[in-house]
């Protein structure tokens, strides 16, 4: 037994409340469960309880056994002092308030039915890597999409949350935001984190003011990064550092602390998808768009925006993948699928944000109609649910799929998910 299935229990009140007494033998019946609480403090907030026909309003709190109050220390938590009913699976000690007074509480084990807790087990106990996976062909598409919404909402909301941070503790400047969102998807997962300490140390002002010369958006970019703290014998990096440190010098006040090498992963990738070539197509980008919030939020169009990325690094990377180490000539620029995996992990997150923060619910619809626009992803979660039959069309069923997948079907919170929900319902 999980405490998540007995907040489910109580919640939707899944148990037979015929004749229901506390363990003093006062009969009870609740006129409203409660608000479920995530935070510190009782799982069930603002409830209205009759208890012998009086009636009691606070908070309601969950145990698989009573002695869990005190294994808690609830008894000494004053946040805990409004609680007037006590929900258990099992009574195996009688509980008090700090004052002395028995907290009522009543015992759900021999309440249930044995069906209900079967079929939660059943999810909790698959081996499936998706736990409803043998019931799915059973699931309306109601349950589904209504689902699928969900989870794409806060994938949305969950890959901002570091933009939002970054934007509130700021200057709270929106092309600054923006600048981090691209900064974070130009990682491309493995590469996200030295990125995103990028864009904390090397502000959108600063780049803006060097917007117009590619030459000198390489100097801060791989000067900060770290690639330039070293000897050269091309001609181009050494004139890339001696740059670097006339800029440096001059910025000392504006710029963070440097990089170190350390922080970048090569480490099977393939050339192209490099540190140094990603450095390199940034640059490109951050010259080529004026203000990034302004292409990626107020004008946003698609076609326009996958044109412009297609960007085509600077000459000195056409036949090398690192400084000094020439190779063969290639012409190098974002191909199709990172063009749509950057705007996926940019573009949606950035426009969801906004729409939270000014409340223009239409900036949440471009986000998801922006994602309607795109082909869906391939990857080892969306094979799984293809396997299931699921049609994957657009990148808004990829999306939702990988939330779905990484924080519901993994960690088998069925009782959070309406698809899980409507299994225990039927």
């Amino acid at each position: 037994m999980k405490e998540d299935f007995l907040h489910y229990v109580w919640r939707y009140q899944k148990f037979d409340t015929t004749d229901l007494k506390t363990s003093d033998n006062a009969l009870v019946k609740a006129i409203k469960t409660g608000f479920a609480h995530s935070n510190s403090g009782p799982d069930f907030q603002q409830a209205k309880i009759l208890i012998d026909e009086m009636e009691w309003n606070g908070a309601v709190e969950i145990h698989i056994k009573s002695s869990d109050w005190n294994r808690h220390n609830h008894q000494t938590d004053p946040n805990y002092e409004n609680v007037v009913l006590h929900v258990v699976w099992k009574n195996d000690e009688p509980i008090q308030h700090p004052d002395g007074s028995r907290i009522p509480t009543i015992e759900l084990k021999d309440r249930v039915d044995y069906n209900l807790i079967e079929k939660y087990q059943k999810l909790q106990s698959s081996q499936d890597d998706i736990p409803c996976a043998g019931h799915w062909a059973e699931i309306s598409d109601l349950h589904k999409s209504e689902m699928l919404e969900k989870a794409l909402v806060e994938r949305l909301y969950h890959k901002s949350g570091k933009a939002k941070t970054h934007f509130e503790e700021g200057a709270q400047n929106w092309d600054q935001a923006s600048y981090f969102m691209l900064l974070s998807a130009m990682g491309f997962k493995v590469n996200q984190h030295p990125f995103e300490r990028l864009a904390e140390i090397l502000p959108y002002q600063l780049i803006k003011k060097y917007s117009s010369s590619i030459f000198q958006l390489e100097a801060l970019l791989f000067g900060i990064s770290g690639f330039l703290a070293q000897d050269f014998e091309d001609e181009y990096p050494n004139k890339l550092k001696k740059e670097w440190e006339f800029l440096n010098h001059k910025h000392k006040a504006t710029l963070g602390s440097e990089m170190h090498l350390h922080e970048w992963r090569f480490l099977r990738l393939r050339p192209a998808n490099f540190p140094t070539i990603r450095l390199a197509e940034l640059a490109q980008i951050l010259h080529l768009f004026p203000s990034l919030f302004d292409a990626f939020v107020t004008d946003m169009d698609l076609k326009t925006i996958q044109k412009r990325l297609k960007v085509k690094v600077s000459d000195y990377w056409l036949n090398h993948y690192q400084f000094d180490k020439e190779s063969k000539f290639r012409n190098k620029q974002l191909g199709q699928n990172s063009i749509k995996t950057l705007i996926i992990n940019c573009i949606p997150p950035l426009l969801a944000l906004y729409a939270n923060s000014v409340g223009e619910e239409k900036y949440m619809d471009k986000a998801i109609a922006l994602l309607n626009d795109l082909k869906a992803e391939k990857n080892y979660i969306t094979k799984k649910f293809s396997v299931l039959g699921e049609e994957i069309k657009s990148a808004f069923d990829s999306q939702a799929m990988i939330q779905l997948h990484n924080e519901y079907c993994q960690p088998k919170k069925c009782l959070d998910c309406s698809i899980g929900f409507s299994i225990l319902k039927a």
